[in-house]
Order: structure tokens, then C-alpha cells, then sequence
């Protein structure tokens, strides 16, 4: 066997050698030892290295017959290192094709994974969804975080191997993105959500790498979400010019401000509106009923104000959904699943708060409806029966299981009052 002047750096081969009096260095760009020999001979051959016949140390080895001979010591070492590359070249190769079985016998076909690594992120969410029951809207949500975080983890993204790292990684990519906390966190979760799936259908064994990585805990988002609107805030947006002359340039916009004040409805709940869903008692009580939430308490009845039925509203409502198959807002008729239906909403009313000036905290639309929860409850509205007509969660076991359900007419006794007392403000701007 040649002796080359081949070493390691860093796990990584170079030739180190003298030519006509002059040193050379050269990387062999491999970390295989077998790899770096055949490169440096090449190289070696190609520089027309004189070599010296007679000083070649060399050793047999005829497997065959049982021979093995050495040339000193250090060929002896030379000629076990080879006998051990060539056990576990044979070790590999029957590993990776087994013998044949005998003639006749049966062979039972194994199952492969779906990948050479097992499952992708982007595979995994196709299991998710084949199996899951879940919105449109989230869908989205669940496609555009995966591709994003498959995108940037690269190489496939397989499940097996995500570690926290990437995880946390990711977070400070979209923190330098401009996305806030709350966003990220979002997103954290929808990838929570698929690898708790993939653990619990035995996908992999391994922990979730997004586990505990929520940057806000349940306080922070309680404090630090949107602002409430105050009673003179109130009073400005729905008196105001500004908001009388969309009754006209844009009635969409006007009802959708309306019903937010009144119903506290979120905005894509509102933008979302089919006709059918503005509903009336037999006591003569107006509601909209929510088919569609997140969770079970969202689905609902909420009371409307007698006084938004003028003459004006119902023709809204029977022209704009001939117009939008059945849709009531143009908002909905753009976007089915509902998703991104309230943005347009949304901007055009922060720039409305702009036009009155009206900066203070994070005022946005959802702002309508904690004005509204707050306003009741300072007006005498119990818990329980902001709960249901708010869609929100009753966390206490008291109240969630001895409790009797509120129907839209008690909910209406309840709130009416208040309701039409709110649009009298927007009834004096028009």
C-alpha cells in the first residue's frame, strides 16, 4: 500500500506534500479516508510525482486461500485496518441486500415509509386535514405557517428531524419579519398543533419541538391586546360627518360599523353574513343567528335592536344579497371561506379613526366589541348572559354545568335597552 502524504483538518482530507522543492497543500474536499487516497494518487499522478519503486511497502492478502502477508510492522497495521474495511464492507452489503430466499419459498412484502426520513411537515398536514374536521379559514392559516416553516427549515422539512432549535429559529426569523409576538405565537401554535397529531397517531416518538415555546403567557394577552373605545370615542365615530356620507358612498361599510356596535359580532362573523341569518322570534324579537365559530360557545344567538330594522336596512339587506347570491356584505361575496373578508373593513376604519383623529392605544374594529361587553357590564348585564351573547367560554364549573341556557328572547329583555340606546347615537348622525 502507498504511503501518501494525506492528513486530516477538522475532519476534512488534505495533500501535504513537496514538489521540485516547493511545498504543496491541497484540500481533497472529502472526510472518507478511501475517498482521499484515490484523490491524492490522481493528484499526485497528475503533478508527475516521481515515485520511488523500490520503497513501495506493500502486503498480500488472498481471502481465497487463507493468506495474509506482511511487510514489518507498520504493513501489519496497514494490512488489519484492511481486513477490518472489508468486514464492514461486507456487514454493509448484506444489510442492504439480503440473501435470496430459498426456491419456492413465499416472501412477505414489507411496508415502506412514506419518505426515506419518514414524513414531511407539508405530508404530515395533509394527513391532518384528511382526518381532521377544520374550518376554511384555519386551513389557510395551517398552509401558509407550514409552507413558510418548511421553506425556511429547508432540505424537505421531515418531521424526525425538527428539533427546538429550528423552532425557536424560526421565531426570531418572523420576529425580524416586523410579525409581534401574538402573531408568532399563532403561528408556533398551528405547528404545535400538527406535530401533538403526528405524536398521537405514532408518526414519530419523538417531543414536540414546538412545546413551551409560547412567547406571551395568558395575562400578557389578556393586558396586552386590543384597546377598549370610551363613551366620548364612541360618540365621535358614530356622530360624526364622516360617518353619515357612508350611508351613501358606502352602505356595506356604514351596516358592518352598525352591527359591530349593536350585535359585538367579530368582523368576519359580520362580513360573512348570509341573509338567512338575520332571524326574528315568534315574540317578534330580531337576532342573528352564528352557525360558524371556533368553538362551541361561538355559535349563537344574539339580539338585534328593533330600531336597525328602519325601512332603509331591510332594502340593504334584500338588494345587496340578490346581488351577492345570498352574501349580505360585498366583503363575504369576495372571499367564501370568510377569511380576509373583514380587511377591508378593517383598514377603512382605521382610516375613519385617523380622519377624527382618534390615536390613542391599539383602537381597532375588535375594539367595537370589548366596548360593547364593557358597556353592558357597567350597565347591569350579568356574566353568565354576556357570556352566551358574547360567544365566550365559561371557564367556571359552576356556571358551565348548573346553569341554564339564556334563549334570544330573555337575551333580548336583557340587552335591548342598551342596544337602542346605542343606535340613537348613530340615528342622530343621519
Amino acid at each position: 500500500m502507498l504511503n501518501l502524504p494525506v492528513y486530516t483538518r477538522q475532519g476534512t482530507y488534505y495533500l501535504h506534500t513537496r514538489i521540485a522543492g516547493k511545498q504543496v497543500k491541497k484540500s481533497l474536499g472529502t472526510k472518507d479516508k478511501a475517498t482521499a487516497i484515490i484523490r491524492a494518487s490522481r493528484l499526485l499522478e497528475a503533478l508527475k510525482m516521481t515515485i520511488d519503486l523500490s520503497k513501495i511497502q506493500k502486503y498480500q492478502i488472498d481471502l481465497s486461500r487463507g493468506i495474509a502477508i506482511a511487510d514489518g510492522q507498520d504493513d501489519h497495521k496497514r494490512l488489519l485496518e484492511a481486513l477490518q474495511a472489508l468486514q464492514v464492507s461486507r456487514d454493509a452489503q448484506a444489510f442492504t441486500f439480503p440473501p435470496k430466499p430459498p426456491q419456492g419459498a413465499s416472501i412477505e412484502v414489507q411496508g415502506l415509509p412514506a419518505t426515506h426520513s419518514g414524513l414531511t411537515l407539508i405530508e404530515l398536514l395533509d394527513k391532518y386535514l384528511l382526518l381532521k374536521q377544520v374550518k376554511p379559514a384555519t386551513v389557510t392559516a395551517l398552509k401558509n405557517t407550514v409552507k413558510e416553516f418548511s421553506a425556511y427549515v429547508g432540505k424537505g422539512c421531515y418531521i424526525l428531524e425538527v428539533l427546538k432549535s429550528d423552532m425557536t429559529r424560526y421565531q426570531e426569523y418572523l420576529a425580524i419579519k416586523g410579525n409581534v409576538p401574538r402573531t408568532i405565537d399563532g403561528k408556533i401554535g398551528y405547528l404545535k398543533t400538527l406535530f401533538n397529531f403526528a405524536i398521537k397517531q405514532g408518526y414519530t416518538k419523538e417531543e414536540n419541538p414546538a412545546e413551551g415555546l409560547a412567547l406571551l403567557t395568558k395575562r400578557q394577552k389578556l393586558t396586552g391586546g386590543y384597546a377598549i373605545f370610551e363613551d366620548q370615542e364612541i360618540k365621535a365615530i358614530f356622530g360624526s360627518e364622516y360617518f353619515k356620507d357612508q350611508k351613501v358612498k358606502d352602505p356595506d361599510y356604514y351596516y358592518c360599523l352598525l352591527l359591530g356596535l349593536v350585535s359585538g359580532c367579530r368582523v368576519n362573523e359580520i362580513t360573512s353574513l348570509q341573509a338567512d341569518q338575520f332571524q326574528k322570534t315568534e315574540k317578534g324579537n330580531h337576532f342573528l343567528i352564528i352557525r360558524d365559530s371556533k368553538t362551541h360557545a361561538g355559535k349563537r344567538e344574539v339580539p338585534l335592536p328593533a330600531d336597525l330594522f328602519d325601512e332603509d336596512f331591510k332594502a340593504f339587506l334584500v338588494e345587496n344579497s340578490k346581488k351577492h347570491k345570498g352574501q349580505v356584505f360585498k366583503y363575504g361575496a369576495k372571499s367564501r371561506t370568510g377569511k380576509g373578508a373583514g380587511n377591508a373593513v378593517g383598514k377603512k376604519f382605521a382610516r375613519h379613526l385617523e380622519e377624527l383623529k382618534i390615536s390613542r392605544g391599539k383602537l381597532v374594529f375588535h375594539s367595537l366589541r370589548k366596548y360593547l361587553n364593557d358597556h353592558m357590564m357597567k350597565k347591569g348585564v350579568e356574566f353568565e348572559p354576556r357570556c352566551q351573547f358574547f360567544g365566550h367560554s365559561v371557564e367556571s364549573v359552576n356556571v358551565a354545568t348548573y346553569s341554564n341556557k339564556f334563549n334570544v328572547d330573555d337575551l333580548s329583555s336583557l340587552t335591548s335597552d342598551i342596544q337602542n340606546d346605542l343606535y340613537s347615537i348613530c340615528k342622530r348622525s343621519t
